[in-house]
């Protein structure tokens, strides 16, 4: 049913701009039509016969001209729409333009256009005062390498069921290895994209940062996805990104985070407890190493409770964290 309605949409965006050029250039023949539609002549033929008897438009042939016209005034019936579905329009397109910079780039301006096309000349006054009034900018990650082989050749091995190797850089490690990896799916989190699939030097599922992959080669080898990996399940697992060594974080929040705390849900698993003085203790499932960046973003406002171990962890990082700046030691390196 959803590959019916995008082919109906993009049939009429297609008879929209037959009909905009006859009315913009009177007596335009049949070769410039099937230029600016590309495609053929029975093609051209066929939308005019739409056009006609599917939506009345009084379109005819001049054979001295030996061009297209209409004999009488019409307007394209193009659907209604409200302030609150042209401003859905500017949403989508707007959030569409924080990924341009992929090899489906191109597939969004071409998009973008067919959406303006929906847009009645009636309501172009409120689309740009809606733009005027608000706007959507989730202000991605912008990462340094262009990735746009990487994209393609991965999205073309998952289609393909068809294993890659790839040279691969990790932070953690500082290392560069090279990894055969059977690809399964393809995401983005905050503005950088990260492929899923099993790495056959792990023995597991594994992200990988596109921008990471430094060479990928294309194998010979075939893989099937198996039955029990779902996208959703798999990436809502995770706290933002980190997969595995799940475990349950209890923390507590003093009165003054307390009040930004419970007004977010951070993440599926959470369970928030009041306490009279205005503090929440907060758990939730996570991976530690993620979780103990995000617990530290809050500075003093907030204390680990269990487990034990992440606590301890914390307690040395705050350690050294404060031995840093009571030394002064790059400040006093640079003179100041």
């Amino acid at each position: 049913m959803k590959n019916t309605v995008v082919l109906k949409r993009s049939l009429l965006a297609r008879l929209y701009i037959l009909y905009d050029e006859i009315v913009k250039n009177p007596y335009t023949d049949i070769n410039h039509l099937k230029e600016i539609l590309e495609v053929s002549d029975r093609t051209v033929d066929r939308y005019l016969e739409q056009l006609r008897y599917d939506f009345g438009a009084p379109i005819a042939y001049d054979k001295f001209r030996r061009g297209y016209y209409l004999k009488e005034k019409w307007d394209f019936p193009l659907p209604k729409l409200t302030t609150g579905e042209v401003f859905l329009i500017i949403v989508s397109t707007n959030l569409l333009k924080q990924f341009k910079g992929t090899p489906i780039e191109r597939e969004i301006d071409s998009l973008e256009k067919k959406l303006e096309l929906l847009i009645p000349d009636e309501v172009s006054m409120q689309q740009e005062e809606i733009r005027s009034a608000l706007s959507v900018n989730l202000t991605p990650i912008k990462v340094r390498v262009d990735v746009k082989e990487t994209f393609e050749k991965v999205l073309n091995a998952i289609k393909e069921r068809r294993s890659i190797l790839i040279k691969y850089h990790t932070i953690s490690t500082g290392e560069t290895k090279d990894r055969k990896v059977d690809p399964y799916h393809i995401f983005n989190s905050s503005g950088v994209w990260y492929f899923s699939g099993y790495c056959h030097l792990r023995n597991e599922v594994r992200d990988f940062a596109m921008d990471r992959v430094q060479s990928i080669k294309d194998l010979e080898e075939h893989f099937e996805i198996p039955d029990w990996f779902s996208p959703g399940k798999y990436l809502g697992e995770a706290f933002r990104i980190y997969k595995g060594d799940i475990k349950k974080v209890r923390v507590h929040f003093d009165p003054y985070e307390a009040r930004w705390i419970r007004e977010r849900i951070w993440h599926k698993s959470q369970e928030i407890k009041e306490l009279k003085d205005g503090s929440v203790i907060m758990e939730v499932e996570g991976n530690p190493e993620e979780l103990k960046r995000w617990i530290l973003s809050f500075g003093a406002h907030v204390e680990v409770l269990t487990p034990l171990e992440l606590r301890r962890e914390i307690k040395e990082e705050v350690k050294k964290l404060s031995e840093r700046y009571l030394k002064g030691t790059r400040i006093d390196a640079m003179g100041n």
